[in-house]
C-alpha cells in the first residue's frame, strides 16, 4: 500500500543513504551475533545437562556445526530482510503532514497539529511522536541530508534534544537475555518459588511483547505473523510450571 500525497512544491522526501544501510547492517550483526552465540551455547549446555547419559563427543561434533549453520542462515536472512525494509524507508514532509512509508509496514501519517514532540536523539536519529501512542515515527541517524531534515522539522515544531527512543531498541540485547534467563530458570531450577516467580515474569513479558508488536506500526507484517509462535513457547513454559509446582 502506497500513500499518495497531493502534489506540492513544499513536499520533501528523505531516504536512508547507501552508506547508511551498510552501517546499519554492521550494527545489526554486532548486536545479534553475540546473542545468537549465547543462545547456541545455552541450548547445547541444556541438552547436555538434561541428558541422562554422558554426551557423546562425536554427537556434539555433529550438533554444534549443524546448529551454527542453521542459526547463521537465519541470521543472514533476518539481517537482509531488515535491510530490505530500510531500503524502502521514505520520510515525506508536506505543508500539513509528516508521513513514513516502509515495505510491508503500516503507513504512518501525522498531521502537523497532532505532533506532540520531535526529538533529536544523541545518536543523531529523530523521534516524531503523534497524538496517538502508535503514531511514532523513528528516523534513523543514517537518513540523507540530516541538517536539512532538522531544519524542516523545526519549522513544524521545535526539535528537542532529550535522549528518548523506542523502548525495545534501547534494551534490545538485554531484553532477550533477560527473557532467556527467565525461561531457563523455569526449565532448570527445582525451587518452586523461583520457578513460580520466573515463570510468571516470563509469561507477562512475552504477552506484553506480543501486544506491543501487534499494535506497533513500526514492525513489519512478517514479524507480526511470526511472533504468534511465542504462544507455543508460552504453552511449554506453563506446562513445565504446572508440573513442577504440582509435585
Amino acid at each position: 500500500m502506497t500513500l499518495h500525497y497531493a502534489t506540492s512544491s513544499t513536499m520533501k522526501q528523505f531516504k536512508i543513504t547507501p552508506d547508511g544501510l551498510r552501517q546499519i547492517q554492521k550494527q545489526l550483526l554486532f548486536k545479534i551475533i553475540p546473542f545468537m552465540v549465547i543462545a547456541i551455547g545455552v541450548g547445547i549446555a541444556m541438552g547436555s545437562l538434561n541428558s541422562k547419559k554422558e554426551t557423546d563427543s562425536s554427537v556434539l561434533l555433529f550438533i554444534i556445526p549443524f546448529v551454527a549453520c542453521v542459526v547463521g542462515f537465519s541470521l543472514y536472512r533476518s539481517v537482509n530482510r531488515q535491510i530490505s525494509l530500510l531500503k524502502s524507508f521514505t520520510l515525506t514532509l508536506t505543508n500539513n503532514i509528516v508521513g513514513r512509508e516502509q515495505l510491508n509496514t503500516h503507513i504512518i501519517t501525522v498531521y502537523h497539529n497532532d505532533i506532540r514532540e520531535i526529538v533529536k536523539n544523541k545518536n543523531g536519529s529523530f523521534t516524531i511522536k503523534g497524538k496517538e501512542s502508535t503514531d511514532i515515527i523513528y528516523v534513523p541517524a543514517q537518513i540523507e541530508n540530516p541538517t536539512e531534515l532538522e531544519e524542516e522539522l523545526s519549522k513544524i515544531k521545535p526539535v528537542g534534544t532529550k535522549n528518548t527512543g523506542q523502548p525495545l531498541q534501547k534494551y534490545q540485547l538485554l531484553f532477550p537475555l533477560f527473557t532467556l534467563g527467565l525461561m531457563l530458570s523455569v526449565y532448570m531450577v527445582t525451587n518452586k518459588i523461583v520457578v513460580a516467580i520466573s515463570g510468571s515474569l516470563f509469561v507477562a513479558t512475552m504477552l506484553w511483547s506480543l501486544i506491543y508488536v501487534q499494535r506497533s506500526k513500526n514492525v513489519d507484517r512478517k514479524t507480526k505473523r511470526n511472533i504468534w509462535w511465542v504462544l507455543v513457547v508460552l504453552a511449554s513454559v506453563l506446562w513445565v510450571m504446572v508440573m513442577k509446582l504440582s509435585t
